[in-house]
């Protein structure tokens, strides 16, 4: 698929994944290059631990500013958890929250601590990016209660809730203005049309999850969808713009 713009990768990972290939933030920089991605979202993978993991995308930030919107990781399980996200969002001046509930080990709607945590990100007016969808800990209905909870604060639900949620997760989106969701991983062309169709392009999000997903595959499947260059360009570029607060 050819673009008249440059693209913005809402959702990546950086570090060892789960296979034991390991990627440096110059992997990451030549991948962009190759696909024509102007700026990226960039979380960590594979660490419980969550200060490490955030030093490492701080860090990253740092060397390409232009290139890397860093978001912190944070564990609401973590004694330290509201600590560390003043941390990440003051002290290191990342742009965005990453949260997985499958990987952390919680559910995020019976989680007490939880809501303080998101009560700490707010009046900093940066968007939460969580898993959903794979597991009954990280399923849409239970992401979607705590936004429910929470209008004022951005979430935006990865991979459209995958196989197993994507159609839910529409709806629930639907029901939540404050819910966004990006296409990293939904492969299914009627949960994407339903997306596009009941959403809007304007609550889509293009993501590759690399490096779990190539950027090939992430982006053939738009051909099948029918799209406005209009609509092609706010789901690719514009939309993470305005959920980054860069388009000012």
């Amino acid at each position: 698929m050819k673009n008249l713009y440059k693209i913005n990768d809402y959702h990546l990972h950086l570090g060892t994944s789960s296979s034991g290939a390991t990627h440096t933030v110059e992997d990451l920089i030549a991948y962009m290059d190759k696909f024509n991605i102007e700026r990226c979202g960039l979380s960590t993978i594979n660490n419980v631990l969550t200060k490490p993991l955030n030093d490492i995308i701080a860090k990253c930030v740092a060397k390409y500013p232009d290139r890397i919107i860093g978001y912190g990781v944070i564990n609401p399980r973590e004694e330290n958890a509201i600590y560390e996200v003043h941390r990440c969002l003051s002290e290191l001046g990342l742009k965005g929250i990453k949260m997985h509930s499958w990987k952390h080990g919680y559910y995020p709607d019976n989680l007490k601590s939880l809501d303080a945590v998101i009560d700490a990100i707010k009046p900093y007016n940066v968007p939460i990016l969580t898993h959903t969808g794979g597991t009954p800990l990280s399923m849409p209905s239970q992401w979607a209660l705590v936004a429910e909870k929470h209008p004022k604060q951005i979430f935006v639900f990865a991979h459209i809730g995958m196989f197993n949620g994507g159609y839910s997760c529409v709806e629930y989106a639907k029901k939540l203005d404050n819910i966004y969701v990006d296409t990293s991983g939904q492969y299914e062309l009627p949960i994407l049309n339903k997306a596009i169709k009941e959403l809007g392009s304007e609550r889509i999000l293009f993501g590759t999850d690399w490096p779990y997903k190539s950027a090939e595959a992430e982006m053939v499947k738009f051909n099948d969808l029918n799209l406005s260059e209009k609509d092609k360009e706010k789901i690719f570029r514009t939309n993470a713009l305005k959920v980054w607060n860069l388009n000012k």
